[in-house]
């Protein structure tokens, strides 16, 4: 096996650190009620996530190219500035004050999407070209096995503690996101730039060479195959998967699991990470993308369906375990055969076109999800935050998929046939 211990891999080793303190949060498993308690409505959560979205969509490709242009690193380090002052928004919340959270919360989500589109592309770029040219391909996925391990091992820590924590005091997960967040922007400092940058110019210049930059990886994209499929399949799959994911607190709700059981599932489904990171670094080297995506497609249609005939209890959980499984390998397939294609030079811009387009979806979608329950809502005469609204909503989303599916499909053949690929 690859040694992750050289030098040349120490930004690997960050990486993996950086990853987990960024994304493994303590308020992940009581994400959406955490909303609806300090007062806000499902339909005001489903707009704050679209501002999220947007923010992200604004800025994700823009940061990506200045990485490439002026180096990985910066970037880096300002996604974990950003997380520490979108933690210290969240600090300030007070329950009850309906305008100042809802506004707050506006705030938060413009930090949290700036953040998430700094770090976007910028830290897989500058972990990934830090490996030796020679043997990248083969240790990347090692890399990112090793970063499932640990992330299923920080959110275990995180959802029990932040589930537990939160019916002790509302703040609790949110002051140790703070401390995590600290975290995350001392290990971002110890990594090291690995881009050699390009002669400063101008403003004039600068601003020139960053959107052409863009427009070149932009073009790079459409005229390969791959990458064009790759694109579509991902935010397809990311766009319902991480649908479910946002709003999985409110399903449990549903399914009659209390709330403190949260942190308890959450930890389950995160040990699927140290249980499947081998067979995720297998599927890369033993199958085809071809293959690897169509079992991925059915695994993410099957859980979608146990949403949709919620059982009550476990029963219900387990109908939805294929939604966290198609999620983590979904990620891991995306990255590792989105590096393997990308030229270096236009690596972090590459990656930042792949997060765009799946918050482009995951913002299209949340929206859809809003207006489609406040549709039921009417049609039905019951509040909008009735769990039977919710539960009619659910039922849609198998046929949603299977329909995305079939234009995806459609847009990937067409665009083969009316553009073939120039990467041969």
């Amino acid at each position: 096996m690859p040694d992750l211990s050289a030098s040349t891999s120490s930004n690997a080793r960050w990486f993996i650190w950086f990853r987990v303190l960024f994304n493994c949060r303590f308020y992940y498993p009581i994400f959406t009620i955490l909303f609806l308690d300090l007062g806000l409505s499902l339909g005001e959560f489903a707009a704050l996530n679209v501002v999220w979205a947007v923010t992200i969509v604004l800025l994700e490709v823009p940061s990506g190219a200045l990485a490439d242009r002026y180096g990985r690193r910066p970037l880096v380090i300002a996604a974990s500035v950003l997380m520490v002052l979108e933690m210290v928004v969240l600090c300030a919340m007070q329950p009850g004050a309906h305008d100042m959270v809802f506004w707050l919360f506006v705030c938060n989500r413009i930090l949290s999407g700036a953040a998430e589109a700094c770090a976007s592309g910028a830290d897989e770029a500058l972990a990934y070209d830090s490996l030796p040219s020679a043997v990248r391909t083969t240790l990347w996925p090692v890399v990112m096995a090793q970063l499932m391990r640990y992330s299923a091992i920080g959110v275990v820590l995180t959802s029990i503690t932040g589930a537990w924590l939160y019916t002790q005091w509302v703040k609790w997960p949110v002051v140790l996101c703070l401390f995590s967040a600290l975290a995350c922007l001392v290990v971002s400092m110890r990594m090291t730039e690995t881009w050699v940058s390009p002669p400063k110019t101008s403003l004039w210049g600068t601003m020139g060479a960053t959107w052409g930059g863009i427009w070149r990886t932009g073009a790079w994209i459409w005229h390969s195959q791959a990458a064009f499929a790759l694109i579509v399949l991902g935010l397809v799959f990311d766009s319902m998967a991480r649908l479910f994911m946002t709003v999985n607190s409110n399903f449990y709700r549903l399914i009659g699991i209390e709330d403190a059981w949260l942190g308890v599932i959450g930890s389950a489904m995160a040990m699927l990470g140290l249980l499947l990171a081998g067979f995720m670094k297998a599927a890369t080297q033993r199958m085809g993308a071809v293959v690897n995506f169509t079992w991925l497609g059915m695994t993410l249609l099957c859980g979608l369906w146990g949403a949709a005939h919620a059982a009550p209890g476990v029963l219900g959980v387990l109908g939805v375990l294929p939604l966290f499984v198609g999620m983590r390998f979904l990620h891991f397939f995306l990255s590792h055969y989105m590096n393997a294609i990308v030229p270096s030079e236009q690596r972090a811009t590459a990656l930042s076109f792949r997060g765009l387009s799946m918050n482009l979806a995951y913002g299209g979608m949340t929206l859809l999800f809003g207006w489609h329950t406040a549709w039921l809502a009417d049609a039905m005469n019951l509040p909008v935050e009735d769990m039977a609204v919710f539960a009619q909503s659910l039922k849609w989303w198998p046929w949603c998929f299977m329909v995305m599916l079939m234009a995806a499909g459609g847009v990937i053949g067409y665009r083969s046939l009316k553009h073939p690929s120039k990467e041969d």
